[in-house]
């Protein structure tokens, strides 16, 4: 099955001494490598067995020993390759006891018996370092190594910095690797005591071949050999997809890849930390908790389900506790964030048990439901559903106690606002029945007078085309109008909502700019977060605030074409599918000086070129 000798990978001339698949593989598959940060610069290498007893390595025409076993002296040392790979040296008459061998040394390739972990009792680790290059294996820049003071999971380093993880292991294998399942193929064991922890394969067929490789790049390939097909074939990888990135969404972030981008959501009970960072996929900020709460009262344990355990490089465990145990010290100890059976195997017993931030969550798909989480969230978050999008412009637009500069005026043409009870009174409390259709910005439903009535509906539409701090600058300015300048005055309406603010009567005392001016330089500044309504409370999360703020920003760009069709908005309010390109300065974003505020003839209005106030004109 193996052969052990001499060879050059690809078009390096340098020499090695290892071990490698033999006849039945007909592509050439190194599995071991001897002398790998060592190598022979010529042909005159020889391998033999040390008066000492020591396996080593001779560069002939230097006289110099480049390589050795460093075992300990053998009275009648034999070296040997067993048909498992594994190189070892052993006394001659000693069949079971081995001096020394290659499997505690392993390169970049995990074999059917070969243990990669802990010795605690000779300091040994065994872990997999990946080749410097096709041509080169020296010792690479990645490695796939066991914290041994740590959880029961397998750690991929890219130098000193951790890049991926297998999740703790759960009795029947790492939770991060649903797929990876104990079936008709393999044997999979981790061993954890006083004396070692390790994680091993077998095969249950012993005629089957396969590896687990780490190649130079850093990706961990489990391959398994098709005779019939005479390739190897691919049965799994890590990390395979963004997801698997180390904490890719950061503090209290679960990364799903099956859902629509971005694949990044907050625990419930959590908002993102930072949400414009968030907005815009760096989500390495994570979330934080959106209330606090009493560690003694006043929370209660979400159950999250198919999940990926989290990260923690010092769990409490204890195998021999139910779940409701593990609960009840979870609940006497105030930094317990979190608890999970250790041992999902039959009831599932053992208790791991999360303080800190929980870190490195993944969700996986429905049909992984053994693997849950219980986290520890404020009362309020429990048995409760997330309001779907379509109330939440509701609740935005319905309120109408706001007091709006200048709302008084009786030239503002101000729409009738309803009060919530008004509305749940006409429509039967949202009643199925009175419900008569459904867009991109919610429900419709009948008795509304204003939905309801299509002469209303028209009026409203030329109210809103026509008044002042409405209209698209090329209404304004010639009098041409188009489907992009009702765009535009939708576009005011959404940054009016989104921020509690009139665009007519709006004054920045800094900056002499209306609100869309004002949105616009928050927005370039990196700061439109600041924008956002704080009477909206919960009821629209900051990442979807600056979502409505990016459409209303490109509804109200000055030149017509650069806007969106009405279609196209529904569809970036109602998608988060949709990719939002980036807007560019909107149409009238200066503004006016109140009356009450001019000190001095000299201090004069910003306007157009040709001298007419922008603010101050009038519908046709």
């Amino acid at each position: 099955m193996f052969e052990l000798g001499f060879f050059s990978p690809g078009n390096s001339k340098n020499r090695y001494v290892g071990i490698w698949y033999y006849k039945k593989i007909p592509i050439p598959t190194v599995v071991w490598v001897a002398n790998r940060d060592n190598p022979l610069t010529n042909s005159s290498g020889i391998l033999r067995i040390s008066d000492a007893g020591n396996l080593i390595l001779l560069n002939k025409s230097a006289g110099s020993v480049i390589w050795s076993s460093n075992q300990s002296k053998a009275d009648n040392p034999v070296a040997q390759l067993l048909d498992s790979g594994n190189l070892v040296i052993r006394e001659a008459k000693d069949h079971q006891n081995y001096l020394w061998q290659s499997f505690d040394h392993p390169t970049d390739t995990l074999l059917p018996g070969m243990k990669l972990g802990w010795n605690f009792k000779t300091g040994m680790n065994r872990s997999m370092t990946s080749w410097k290059s096709e041509d080169d294996p020296s010792t690479g820049d990645y490695s796939f190594r066991i914290d041994p003071y740590g959880s029961q999971e397998i750690y991929l380093f890219e130098g000193l910095v951790p890049i991926y993880r297998t999740g703790p292991w759960n009795g029947l294998r790492f939770s991060g690797i649903p797929e990876m399942r104990t079936d008709y193929i393999f044997n999979l064991y981790f061993i954890s005591n006083q004396e070692e922890v390790y994680f091993l394969y077998s095969h249950k067929n012993e005629s089957l071949v396969s590896m687990l490789v780490m190649n130079h790049s850093g990706v961990v390939h489990s391959n398994t050999w098709l005779e019939n097909s005479r390739v190897w074939s691919l049965n799994g990888l890590a990390p395979r997809d963004e997801c698997d990135n180390y904490r890719k969404c950061g503090a209290y972030g679960i990364c799903d890849i099956n859902a629509p981008p971005p694949v990044c959501k907050c625990v419930k009970g959590f908002e993102p930390k930072n949400p414009h960072d968030w907005y815009f996929r760096n989500s390495a900020g994570g979330c934080i908790n959106k209330s606090e709460f009493d560690c003694h009262k006043g929370y209660g344990f979400l159950t999250m389900k198919g999940m990926k355990l989290p990260d923690n490089s010092r769990p409490i465990a204890d195998k021999s506790m139910t779940l409701k145990e593990c609960e009840a010290v979870c609940r006497k100890n105030c930094s317990c964030t979190a608890y999970a059976n250790s041992d999902i195997t039959g009831v599932g017993t053992g208790c791991m048990i999360w303080t800190g931030d929980l870190m490195d969550l993944r969700e996986f798909t429905q049909d992984v439901q053994d693997l849950d989480l219980y986290v520890r969230v404020a009362a309020s978050e429990l048995g409760t559903s997330k309001k779907s999008l379509d109330l939440q412009l509701f609740d935005v637009a319905i309120p109408g106690t706001r007091n709006y500069m200048d709302e008084n005026k009786k030239d503002d043409l101000e729409l009738t606002l309803f009060d919530i009870r008004t509305i749940a009174a006409a429509t039967n409390h949202f009643s199925y029945a009175n419900m008569v259709g459904r867009g991109g910005f919610g429900c419709v439903y009948k008795n509304i007078h204003m939905f309801m009535h299509s002469s209303h509906h028209l009026n409203y539409y030329y109210w809103l085309v026509g008044c002042s701090g409405y209209m698209s600058p090329e209404y304004a300015m010639d009098g041409l109008f188009s489907v992009k300048s009702d765009v535009f005055s939708f576009g005011v309406l959404v940054l009016e909502i989104i921020s509690g603010m009139k665009n007519r009567g709006f004054y920045c005392p800094d900056n002499q700019v209306n609100l869309l001016g004002h949105v616009w330089r928050l927005w370039i500044e990196g700061k439109a977060d600041e924008l956002l309504d704080s009477a909206m409370g919960d009821s629209c999360h900051k990442y979807e605030g600056l979502r409505f703020i990016q459409v209303g920003l490109l509804c109200v760009q000055e030149r017509a074409e650069d806007r969106p069709t009405m279609s196209s908005v529904i569809l970036m309010l109602s998608s988060e599918n949709a990719i939002l390109p980036q807007p560019k300065k909107p149409g009238f974003c200066l503004g006016t000086i109140p009356v009450e505020t001019r000190s001095s003839p000299s201090q004069r209005e910003p306007s157009t070129i040709n001298e007419v106030t922008v603010t101050m004109l009038e519908p046709r």
